[in-house]
């Protein structure tokens, strides 16, 4: 496992050029803690701003298994996120200064 400290923006970066669809995220920001596989990234524009969602299934055992995380609107309450690939990519684990 790689371990990276990064800054709020780089953190954002690196989930935009490394997550892709289908592999798995744990993601925790203010007092969320979300696990599961991201089934699509948008990065269309939101009312001419640049926008940036994931959205993730996760673990069954949850309420509602479906979730949109809006990056750009949370990015300053990321704490740390582990990535995992699903081709069998190094996993990454991001703590977030």
């Amino acid at each position: 496992m790689k371990s990276l400290s990064l800054s709020t923006e780089d953190a954002v970066k690196y989930l935009k050029e490394n997550v892709k669809i289908h592999d798995t995220l744990e993601i925790a920001y203010n007092r969320i803690f979300a696990e599961g596989e991201i089934l699509n990234m948008d990065f269309s524009q939101y009312f001419g701003k640049p926008g940036f969602k994931m959205l993730m299934s996760l673990d069954e055992t949850h309420l509602d298994p479906t979730i949109e995380i809006d990056v750009l609107e949370i990015q300053d309450d990321i704490i740390e996120f582990t990535h995992t690939p699903r081709d069998g990519g190094e996993v990454v684990d991001v703590t977030v200064i």
